[in-house]
């Protein structure tokens, strides 16, 4: 059943190592090297975007790889979604050094 007021991201839309045939939904410089799921989910909640998280779903392209995903109120475009997301991963990652 489709929820109108979630959107469901995928770590694939914010990996800057994908192509976008991959399922890369923003540009490599934009976007986050390997994003994990508990730093979807972290970023979600500090955005005030209420994540849930679905461990053990898979995206459908690369359905082998059990990727997870993040599915998180719709606030905004989900272009905007992704960008805000890609940018607190970035900027929680160079204060964890």
């Amino acid at each position: 059943m489709k929820d109108e007021n979630r959107t469901i991201i995928w770590p694939d839309y914010l990996d800057s190592k994908k192509t976008k045939s991959e399922g890369r939904k923003i540009s490599k410089k934009q976007g986050v090297s390997s994003p994990k799921i508990r730093e979807i989910s972290q970023a979600a909640k500090k955005l005030g975007l209420n994540p849930s998280v679905e461990k053990y779903k898979s995206y459908p392209p690369s359905w082998w790889e059990g990727s997870g995903r993040v599915i998180v109120d719709k606030k905004m475009s989900k272009r905007e979604v992704l960008l805000k997301l890609s940018n607190m991963i970035k900027g929680s990652r160079s204060t964890d050094k």
